[in-house]
């Protein structure tokens, strides 16, 4: 007759900060979904321990203020997004086209979660001025060095300097545009249109630029 031992499983529990990190990713998840699906005047703190699934007190221990909670949502979409960006543009090789991976990544932001949030927090900035000024210095933070990004690529390419940060300050301005005009009227075919021409101009200058 044979024994058979069992060998107890061995649970492996997370550390108090793998506990304390998950916490506050679940809390900012909450916060980024209410804030997408009801903007900023509807957004309510109380709702985002509910929505998180978190007790009221977890989640002040993280965000003890409504804009510490709202300016970490904003820090942490900024850095995601900046993150991709910057490794699309890393990810670059000679025979690539620089346009089309820069349009891809203005699309992505601006017609994208991340403006929609950032653009919602700068509006109600006469209600809150110093929630305003800290969101349009992190917008400086994550965004200027991700337009000296591409302008670098495009110099790289050939282009020369002013006409690389014209193409970029353009390309940029136009998505801008075309998202916020998104608030009054929705027009895909239009836009579509837009970005075909100035896709079509801006390759023509680069052409002319490398020749």
């Amino acid at each position: 007759m044979h024994s058979t031992s069992t060998v107890p499983t061995k649970i492996t529990r997370r550390t108090q900060a793998e506990r304390r990190d998950a916490t506050r990713e679940k809390i900012l998840n909450a916060a980024v979904e209410l804030l997408l699906c009801r903007g900023y005047a509807s957004f309510r703190v109380s709702d985002v321990a509910d929505a998180a699934q978190v007790s009221r007190g977890a989640q002040t221990h993280h965000f003890p203020t409504k804009s510490s909670l709202l300016l970490a949502v904003l820090e942490r979409v900024y850095a995601d997004s900046t993150a991709s960006s910057m490794s699309r543009i890393q990810m670059l090789r000679p025979g690539d086209d620089p346009l089309d991976l820069l349009f891809e990544e203005a699309e992505g932001f601006f017609m994208g979660p991340n403006f929609a949030i950032a653009l919602d927090l700068l509006n109600m900035g006469d209600a809150d001025p110093e929630l305003r000024k800290t969101v349009q210095e992190l917008s400086r933070i994550h965004r200027l060095p991700l337009e000296q990004g591409w302008i670098g690529v495009l110099i790289k390419f050939g282009v020369d300097p002013e006409r690389a940060k014209n193409i970029v300050w353009m390309s940029y301005a136009i998505y801008r545009g075309l998202a916020m005009r998104a608030m009054i009227q929705v027009d895909p075919e239009h836009n579509a249109q837009v970005i075909s021409e100035w896709r079509t101009i801006a390759h023509q200058q680069i052409a002319s630029a490398v020749q």
